[in-house]
C-alpha cells in the first residue's frame, strides 16, 4: 500500500483530519465546562445542601430559617454555576475562532506561501522572516502528512513490518528472537504450518498471538493521540458532581473508584465475563429493584467485574452511568470505628446508608455480604440485615454485593427479606482461551518493554494450574501460578524467556513429582520401573508389570488427566506383598514412602463413617480422607481391606475413580487427579487357600475370587470396572520366601549399622531356619517379619545390652 500524493492528501485527508480535531475540541470545551448540565441545574441547591421540615405544628421562626437557608443555598449554587458557564462559553468561543483561523490558514497556506515568495523577491517584505514562516509551515505539514498517512500494521509490507517492535514481541511469544525467525514463511501458508508444528503450536495459537500483539500496539498508538475524542472524554468535566449530595462521613470508609483505581484490578480484562457485565449494567439501570448480588467462588472474577465497570465509567465509555460513583465500603472498619467511639452501630450505619441514598449518584459495593448477615455475624461484624432492609426499597440506594456460592446457598438464601431486593448474577469460570487473554492483560505491567512469557509457557500454566492449584477456579489459579513461575525464572533460570520448561521445572520443584518433557535420567527410570520395584517387592511379576505400565501412560501424557494417576485393586491372601507394593510405588513415583496415606477401612464400617471420611458440616469437622488429600495432593492413598467398609463408602470411591473428584460436606470439590489410589482386599481368603493347595493357576484363582466377591455382594461389577486394574497377588513360592527373608535381614543389618555402628553377618542356613520356624501360610510374609522381629532382633538386643556387641564391632547371628 503506497502513500497518497502530498497535495491530494493536503486538501482531502489533511482538511478532514483538521476539521475532525476542531470538532473534538469544540465538543470537549462544551463538555468539560458542563455548560448544558449547569444551565439545566442553574437554580438547583448547592450539592443538595437543603434542609427539610422535621417538626410538627406551626413554628414561624423555624420556617423562616428553613426558607432562608434554602434560598441562600440556591443563590450560591447559581453564582458558582454562572461563573463556570461564562468561563466555558469564553473557552468555547476561543476554540471556535481559533479553529476558523487555523482552518483558513491551512487551506490558504499554499497560496499565502506563493504570495510571500513574490513579495520577498520584490523586497517588499523581509526575506528572512518569510523564509522562516515558509520553512516552519512546510516542516509542520510534512510531519502531519507522515503521521496521518502511516500505513496500518495489518496492511504493511513484510520487510517494513519485520523492523517494527511488535514483530519482536510476536517472536518472543513464539519463544525465539526476531533474528532467528524464518522470514520466508510469511505469506506461505504451508511453510507457516510446518514452522508452527515444529514449535508445538497451532494456527489458532499463532493467530491469537498476532491479533493480541497488533491490538496492543494499536491501543498504545491511539493513546498518544490526545486530540482524539475518546482520549479527550477521559478528562473529568467541571461541575458534574454539583447536583449531587455530599458524602462526608461515607468517604472515610470507602474507596471511591470514580476518583481513581490504584488496586491490582485497575488493568484487568473482563474477558470471559461479558455476559455477566451486560446483566450487571441492565440491573443497575432499572428504576427500582436495582441492586445486584454477584455470586461466585473466590478467584473467579467478582472484583474484576466491579472494577471494570468503574474503569469504564471513569473513561466515559458508559454514558448511561455518567457521574456515577462506585464506592467500595469497608463495613468492618466502619463498625469497629463506631464501637470504639461508643456509638450505636445500627444508627451509625443508618447515617452512612442515608448519605449514600441522598447523594443520588452512589453505588455501594459490599464485599462478602454473607459475613454481615444472620448466624455468620459476630461481635465485630453484627447482623446488619435490619438496617439494610430499611434502605433497600429506596430506588436511590443501590448496592452491588458479593458472596461465594457456598455462603450464598447456606446463608444468604435464608435471608429472604434481603435477597428479594437483589438480582443474583452467578459468575461462571472462564474458558482456557479466555484465561489466556486475561493472562495477556495481567502481564502487561511486567511485559511493557519486552515479552517475558512464551505462548506455550502460558498454555502450560493454564493446564498445569488445574492440577497444581485445583482448589481455586480460573483465572485465579493461573494468575497465581504465573506470578510464582515469574519469580522462579528471575532467580533460578538463565533462559531468555519463561518457557514451558521453566513452568515444568517450577512445578517439579514445588510438588516433588516430575513435570514436562521426560529427560534422560527419568526416561531410564521409567523404562526400568519393574526392576526398581522388584528391589523392594519379591515376585508378583504381573502386579509389578501392570502398575509400571500405568505409571508410564500417565507420565507420557496419554492417560486421562481428570482421573487419578492410577487406581488398582489388589486381591490376594495376607502377607504376599500388596502393602509392600504400594510403599514401593509411593517411593518410586512420589519420591518417598511418606507420600503414602493408609486408611484402614475396617474403621469405617458404620453409617457415620461417611462423615468421618468426608467431614461433617453440622459438627464443623473435616473428614480424614479430605484432610489427607488437601495436605498431600500428590500422594498414594492406600485403602486397606476395602471390603470391610460401609457399602455407601464404596459409592463415594466409585465417583472418585470415575470422575477424579468428590464433594466434601462443606460443598467444596476435592480433586484426586494427582493421587494414586490402591485398594487391598482379602476377600475369598478361604477360597484362595483351598485353590492354592490344589495348585490351581493364578489366573483361575483371580477369576474365582472376583466371581466370589460379586456373587456374595462384596463388590459390585461397576465398582471393579472403575479400577485401572484388578490384580491378584498369588502366594509366594519357596524361593520367593527366601528372597523375602534375605531382603528383611539386609534391611535389619543396614539399620543396626546406621544406628549402632555394629556390623552384622548371618550364619549359613539361617534363612532356611527362619522359614521353617517362622512361616505360617495363613499370614504369609508377615509371619516371617514377625519372627525376625521377635527372634533375630531379640538376639541382637541381648548382645548389645550384655556388652558382647560394641560400637564399631562385627558380630555374627545364627539360630
Amino acid at each position: 500500500m503506497s502513500k497518497p500524493n502530498f497535495l491530494y492528501w493536503y486538501y482531502n485527508q489533511g482538511v478532514h483530519e483538521l476539521l475532525e480535531i476542531w470538532k473534538n475540541f469544540l465538543f470537549f470545551s462544551w463538555r468539560h465546562f458542563s455548560i448544558a448540565e449547569l444551565f439545566k441545574t442553574l437554580i438547583y441547591p448547592w450539592r443538595r445542601d437543603v434542609t427539610v421540615q422535621n417538626w410538627r405544628g406551626l413554628h414561624p421562626f423555624r420556617t423562616f430559617e428553613l426558607v432562608f437557608e434554602n434560598i441562600v443555598s440556591r443563590i450560591l449554587g447559581a453564582a458558582v454555576r454562572l461563573t463556570v458557564i461564562c468561563a466555558g462559553i469564553a473557552v468555547f468561543l476561543f476554540v471556535l475562532i481559533a479553529g476558523l483561523i487555523i482552518n483558513f490558514l491551512w487551506i490558504s497556506a499554499p497560496f499565502a506561501i506563493l504570495i510571500l515568495l513574490t513579495y520577498a523577491a520584490k523586497g517588499v517584505i523581509n526575506p528572512l522572516g518569510a523564509s522562516g514562516f515558509i520553512l516552519g509551515w512546510i516542516i509542520f505539514s510534512i510531519c502531519c502528512y507522515c503521521r496521518n498517512t502511516e500505513i496500518p500494521l495489518t496492511e504493511m509490507e513484510f520487510d517494513k513490518f519485520l523492523k517494527r517492535k511488535v514483530f519482536e514481541r510476536i517472536c518472543g511469544r513464539l519463544g525465539i528472537i526476531s533474528k532467528r525467525f524464518p522470514k520466508e514463511i510469511l505469506g506461505n501458508e504451508k511453510l507457516l504450518d510446518d514452522f508452527l508444528q515444529v514449535q508445538g503450536l497451532t494456527r489458532k495459537d499463532y493467530l491469537h498471538i498476532v491479533q493480541w500483539e497488533l491490538a496492543r500496539e494499536q491501543r498504545k498508538n491511539d493513546s498518544k493521540k490526545f486530540w482524539r475524542q475518546e482520549n479527550l472524554k477521559r478528562i473529568k468535566p467541571i461541575g458534574m458532581q454539583w447536583r449531587y449530595g455530599y458524602t462526608v462521613n461515607l468517604d472515610r470508609y470507602c474507596n471511591d473508584l470514580s476518583r481513581g483505581d490504584w488496586t491490582e484490578y485497575k488493568t484487568t480484562d473482563i474477558a470471559g465475563r461479558d455476559d455477566e457485565y451486560e446483566v450487571l449494567k441492565l440491573v443497575l439501570q432499572r428504576p427500582d429493584q436495582n441492586c445486584a448480588l454477584i455470586v461466585g467462588n473466590p478467584g473467579v472474577g467478582k472484583k474484576t467485574l466491579i472494577h471494570s465497570l468503574a474503569h469504564k465509567i471513569n473513561s466515559a465509555e458508559e454514558i448511561e452511568f455518567e457521574n456515577t460513583r462506585i464506592m467500595l465500603i469497608d463495613l468492618g472498619h466502619a463498625i469497629s470505628d463506631a464501637s470504639n467511639r461508643g456509638v450505636d452501630v445500627e444508627n451509625f450505619l443508618r447515617m452512612l446508608f442515608y448519605e449514600a441514598s441522598y447523594a443520588g449518584n452512589v453505588i455501594l459495593v459490599i464485599e462478602h455480604l454473607e459475613q454481615f448477615l444472620g448466624n455468620n455475624s459476630s461481635a465485630f461484624r453484627p447482623d446488619i440485615s435490619s438496617v439494610l432492609t430499611e434502605f433497600l426499597n429506596i430506588p436511590s440506594f443501590q448496592v452491588i454485593a458479593t458472596s461465594t456460592l457456598k455462603e450464598y446457598h447456606n446463608l444468604v438464601e435464608k435471608q429472604e427479606q434481603i435477597t428479594k431486593y437483589f438480582e443474583v448474577i452467578e459468575m461462571r469460570e472462564p474458558s482456557e482461551d479466555e484465561t489466556m487473554t486475561i493472562l495477556f492483560s495481567s502481564l502487561e505491567k511486567y511485559e511493557s518493554k519486552r515479552v517475558l512469557f512464551t505462548y506455550k509457557a502460558l498454555k502450560e500454566i493454564i493446564s498445569g494450574s488445574g492440577k497444581y492449584n485445583w482448589g481455586f477456579p480460573l483465572p485465579e489459579r493461573a494468575l497465581d501460578l504465573t506470578m510464582d513461575v515469574l519469580m522462579f525464572w528471575e532467580k533460578k533460570s538463565d533462559e531468555q524467556f519463561v518457557s514451558e520448561k521453566t513452568v515444568a521445572d517450577y512445578l517439579t520443584l514445588k510438588t516433588g513429582v516430575q513435570h514436562g518433557e521426560v529427560e534422560n535420567v527419568e526416561r531410564k527410570k521409567l523404562l526400568n520401573l519393574e526392576t526398581m520395584l522388584h528391589r523392594q517387592v519379591i515376585g508378583q511379576e504381573e502386579a509389578i508389570s501392570q502398575v509400571s505400565e500405568a505409571l508410564r501412560r500417565t507420565r507420557s501424557g496419554i492417560g486421562n488427566s481428570k482421573k487419578p494417576v492410577g487406581s488398582f485393586l489388589f486381591l490376594g491372601p495376607t502377607g504376599v506383598g500388596k502393602t509392600e507394593t504400594a510403599k514401593a510405588l509411593a517411593k518410586t513415583y512420589f519420591g518417598d514412602e511418606s507420600r503414602m496415606t493408609r486408611l484402614d477401612m475396617s474403621e469405617f464400617q458404620m453409617p457415620n463413617s461417611i462423615d468421618r471420611l468426608l467431614g461433617s458440616s453440622q459438627l464443623n469437622q473435616q473428614g480424614r480422607l479430605i484432610t489427607q488429600v488437601k495436605d498431600n495432593p500428590y500422594s498414594l492413598i492406600l485403602l486397606d481391606e476395602i471390603e470391610k467398609a460401609y457399602p455407601e463408602i464404596l459409592d463415594i470411591f466409585l465417583q472418585i475413580l470415575d470422575e477424579g473428584f468428590v464433594t466434601d460436606a462443606f460443598g467444596e470439590k476435592i480433586n484426586f487427579a494427582n493421587t494414586m489410589i490402591i485398594a487391598t482386599s482379602n476377600a475369598g481368603a478361604a477360597l484362595i487357600k483351598k485353590m492354592v493347595e490344589q495348585n490351581n493357576p493364578a489366573e483361575e484363582i483371580k477369576q474365582a475370587v472376583i466371581d466370589y466377591a460379586i456373587d456374595n455382594n462384596i463388590f459390585r461389577t461397576e465398582f471393579l470396572n472403575r479400577f485401572d486394574g484388578v490384580i491378584f497377588f498369588r502366594p509366594l513360592t519357596d524361593n520367593e520366601l527366601m528372597s523375602v527373608v534375605r531382603l528383611q535381614l539386609r534391611k535389619l543389618a543396614s539399620r543396626v549399622a546406621k544406628e549402632k555402628n555394629i556390623e552384622i553377618t548371618f550364619s549359613d542356613g539361617i534363612i532356611e531356619n527362619i522359614i521353617r520356624k517362622g512361616y505360617n501360610p495363613i499370614f504369609g510374609a508377615r509371619s516371617l517379619n514377625r519372627y525376625i522381629e521377635d527372634t533375630i532382633e531379640g538376639i541382637i538386643a541381648k548382645k548389645i545390652i550384655s556388652g558382647e556387641a560394641k560400637n564399631g564391632e562385627k558380630i555374627s547371628i545364627s539360630l
